[in-house]
């Protein structure tokens, strides 16, 4: 009875350990999985901390546009060679809720408007009594827009800079 009894302790001896493989397995596939989650988290938090906080720009918004003054003709407000930047659309007139106020009068209460648009920029005259210039030509309507065009509101000239 006793080899029958030392069967069975061997059997489940066995079965014990066998589980005990098995939990073993099971925490070193746990602890891989944790440690890969650490990992990636501790990446993200490193680039967040390397980029100060910032995200990131789109690839399409990488260009840097502005618009120099050349001159700033009657206008006060405006230094001769100063850049604005361009990074939505601008509007430009005599009006106070124009984001470039020229104080000529030769210019509309809302003159032009500098579009950006696709990664392009236009410019559209919107009805001005005296028109707008560019490179010399007047224009009527929406217009492209490259480097270096000139543009001309009233006594004031712009440059365009991509």
């Amino acid at each position: 009875m006793s080899k029958a009894f030392d069967y069975s302790n061997r059997y489940w001896g066995e079965n014990m350990s066998f589980s005990k493989m098995i939990a073993g397995v099971f925490g070193i596939v746990f602890i891989i999985i944790l440690y890969v989650i650490i990992y990636y988290a501790l990446k993200i938090m490193y680039k967040d901390v390397k980029n100060g906080g910032k995200r990131r720009r789109p690839v399409a918004a990488k260009g840097n546009y502005g618009l120099e003054i050349i001159s700033s003709g009657e206008g006060k407000d405006l230094k001769d060679g100063s850049i604005i930047p361009i990074r939505s659309d601008l509007t430009i007139g005599r009006k106070d809720d124009n984001t470039i106020v020229l104080s000529d009068q030769h210019v509309s209460g809302n003159h032009a408007k500098i579009i950006f648009r696709n990664n392009s920029l236009f410019i559209e005259d919107l009805n001005s009594t005296n028109g707008t210039y560019l490179n010399g030509n007047k224009i009527s309507g929406k217009v492209k827009v490259s480097n270096k065009d000139e543009i001309r509101i009233g006594s004031a000239v712009f440059k365009i800079l991509i």
